[in-house]
């Protein structure tokens, strides 16, 4: 793919019909081709960085006994040579909730269960450089379908979007959520992948996240 951009860069390869095109025409289609080959390449970056933090998540929460579960269209990934369905529960245990709000939390990112309940014990949105207020919507979904059971929810984020983080959940509708209980935290990519191995080892429940976490 990469080859194919830079010989039609390079005028090696034209698009149909742009033969008699100007050494400025020429360039311009290089100019928005290089462009797109950028975007792309971040594109995979950003999808590989959201991959592996789903999957030290999926570790952690494995290791200190909870059942996990990954988004519904994300069991098919694997981080290196660790695929998703073999930490992973086949499906999101069914809830008293509507289809609609099902359907919203089993495109949660990460979900640790009490083992073989339905029990949400925390949630994680892994963010990148898509909106940051469509994770905390599904994580406020969860909070409010299931008051008595979670305890904790979580934004995971690169570490230069702590300011946007910040600012989504200083929202009233985000606030509200500590008169029932609920709290939202903040975790850097950076932190969750240095400590995961660490937590795995000596972490005994989910409290053991807070180690790593921040809230406002």
């Amino acid at each position: 793919f990469s080859g194919l951009l830079f010989d039609l860069g390079a005028g090696k390869i034209l698009p149909h019909g742009t033969a008699a095109l100007s050494d400025e025409e020429r360039e311009k289609i290089a100019r928005s081709l290089k462009k797109r080959h950028a975007e792309v390449l971040s594109e995979h970056d950003e999808e590989n960085l959201h991959t592996e933090m789903q999957y030290h998540l999926l570790k952690i929460g494995k290791s200190l006994g909870y059942d996990v579960v990954c988004a519904a269209n994300d069991r098919s990934r694997a981080f290196g040579d660790h695929k998703f369905s073999f930490l992973c529960l086949p499906a999101l245990p069914q809830m008293s909730v509507d289809k609609d709000t099902f359907s919203t939390i089993s495109l949660i990112d990460v979900l640790w269960l009490e083992a073989g309940t339905n029990n949400v014990v925390c949630a994680f949105e892994v963010e990148k450089s898509t909106s940051i207020y469509s994770g905390i919507l599904r994580l406020t979904d969860l909070a409010i379908s299931q008051p008595d059971a979670l305890k904790t929810l979580f934004i995971v984020m690169p570490n230069d979007r702590e300011k946007d983080v910040v600012l989504q959940l200083r929202r009233p509708a985000v606030q509200a959520l500590k008169s029932s209980g609920v709290e939202m935290h903040y975790i850097a990519f950076s932190d969750l992948r240095e400590h995961c191995e660490a937590i795995c080892k000596f972490g005994k429940d989910h409290a053991v996240m807070q180690k790593i976490a921040k809230t406002i």
